[in-house]
């Protein structure tokens, strides 16, 4: 805050919350104390415990504040906003910060938004901001690019992979209407959408606001290392158009946010392909690494797809919010999203002037996103990305060793930089019980407050789940946590 960081004797305005307006010098002290509170964040996600100690109670009575009237200084305004988070926040960037796919925020990227803030562009149409628009669709085309899509960049920045999954879908279902006889020949409850049982959640959510019956998602199996099994998904496609219904959408994952797993990409675009079905595939978490040698693989089922969603506010490090969906065809998203109204008649004729996000998707208001990742793109370079992405897979396979060489361990799935597994203690068979002291064990570790892991259950095997997506993450990490579980896992055994 600007009294500690040597601002005391600073001139505060004199009528505070009287004129929205700033001087440019006043603008910039007041944004001295926000770099220097930034600044502070910045060490608290190195050193401050991942997991603060908080309760639902305690932190609701922080906020239970009257609706202020009357303004006050910028300041005192900043010092109670401190306050109140100070403590109730999790270290989301922080090294052992395991629990979701939330990747650490890359510093780059934090400057571009609050440059995105003060621009304040509404990215709903060229008209509207041309040059932010022109900038979001080189992004899409460098996005495209990146992971080997080769769709031109057709597509549109979202809030995220659900927002992604769900224009996907949207857009599967529209193609399917008029693949089929035009939009008003085939109902959508006649419609159907197939996903694994490890697909994301956001994927039936989306089939659902879209109009498809719940019974319509068919939820697919999954082999030994839960990837779709693809015979089971010919056979139910089979099945359904015998039955007179018409398949509209696969969705496979590339990188599920269970276990990491990517589905057989290319086999399951070969079926696609035979029985004229839309292939979204869900690469949100999972797709970046594409850019890595090792798994560029992926990039072969990605050319053949309809459809891919990514997060770069995941794998590619920009804060949040920005995830991203393109499209092989631009037509079909217009078909499925535009719509007219006389305040939004675009009067424009030239093809690179008439642009419109609005017709792609379903926002109109839409925040400039794209300024965020150009920036890191540039800054950083893709090779340097690829080779984070490379270490946090790397950090997965130095834990899998360890898992491996401690008895007390057993892994339960581990793919791209995601592992599950579970303390055993010595002799223990029962499950209920070993099930039992690893819910006691991650629940400790969480309230203790140096490692954020979440659970998952994988064939009614409670599970520690690990997911490192963080250019801040070493090997030391690794190891501390290894140690962390033994050392609580032998104390609950030993109780």
């Amino acid at each position: 805050m600007a009294d500690t960081h040597g601002n005391e004797s600073a001139k505060e305005p004199s009528k505070p919350g009287a004129s929205f307006d700033l001087s440019s010098e006043e603008f910039r002290r007041l944004g001295h104390g926000v770099i220097d509170i930034m600044a502070d964040i910045m060490d608290a996600e190195r050193n401050d415990p991942v997991f603060p100690e908080n309760s639902g109670s305690a932190t609701r009575a922080r906020f239970d504040l009257p609706l202020p009237t009357h303004g006050r200084t910028f300041d005192e305004s900043l010092h109670q906003c401190n306050e109140l988070l100070s403590g109730g926040l999790r270290r989301n960037g922080h090294p052992r910060f395991f629990a979701y796919v939330g990747a650490s925020a890359d510093p780059i990227g934090m400057f571009a938004d609050a440059m995105c803030s003060a621009l304040n562009q509404n990215v709903t149409a060229w008209r509207s901001a041309p040059a932010a628009t022109e900038m979001e669709r080189l992004v899409l085309r460098w996005l495209d690019e990146i992971v080997g899509f080769g769709g031109d960049g057709h597509g549109l920045l979202t809030s995220g992979g659900s927002a992604a999954n769900a224009a996907g879908v949207s857009a599967a279902l529209a193609s399917a209407a008029q693949r089929n006889g035009g939009a008003t020949s085939i109902s959508r409850d006649r419609m159907t959408l197939y996903t694994s049982r490890e697909g994301h959640l956001s994927l039936a959510k989306a089939a659902r606001c879209a109009g498809l019956r719940d019974d319509h998602v068919r939820s697919i199996g999954v082999d030994d290392v839960r990837r779709m099994n693809v015979d089971e998904l010919t056979a139910t496609l089979r099945h359904d158009v015998d039955a007179g219904l018409h398949p509209a959408c696969v969705c496979a994952s590339a990188g599920t946010a269970n276990t990491g797993a990517i589905d057989p990409l290319n086999d399951i675009a070969s079926v696609c392909k035979r029985f004229n079905v839309w292939l979204h595939i869900d690469g949100a978490y999972g797709a970046p690494a594409a850019m890595t040698e090792e798994f560029a693989w992926m990039s072969r089922g990605f050319a053949s797809a309809n459809s891919l969603s990514l997060d770069p506010h995941k794998w590619l490090f920009a804060p949040l919010d920005v995830g991203c969906i393109i499209f092989r065809d631009a037509e079909i998203t217009r078909r499925a999203f535009a719509l007219s109204a006389s305040y939004v008649t675009v009067r424009q004729t030239d093809e690179i002037e008439s642009f419109a996000f609005f017709d792609h998707g379903v926002d109109l208001s839409r925040r400039f996103r794209a300024l965020k990742v150009w920036m890191i793109l540039t800054t950083r370079g893709t090779r340097a990305i690829a080779d984070i992405i490379q270490r946090n897979i790397g950090l997965r396979k130095s834990l899998d060793k360890r898992i491996e060489g401690e008895p007390r361990l057993e892994s339960l799935g581990s793919q791209l930089s995601i592992c599950c597994f579970r303390f055993v203690p010595t002799g223990w068979t029962d499950a209920d019980r070993i099930n039992r002291i690893n819910e006691q064990l991650i629940d400790q570790i969480v309230t203790e407050g140096h490692i954020f892991m979440s659970p998952t259950t994988l064939d009614g095997r409670f599970s520690l789940r690990v997911c490192i997506v963080n250019f801040r993450t070493q090997e030391s990490d690794i190891d501390f946590l290894v140690n962390e579980v033994l050392r609580v896992g032998n104390g609950l055994a030993n109780a």
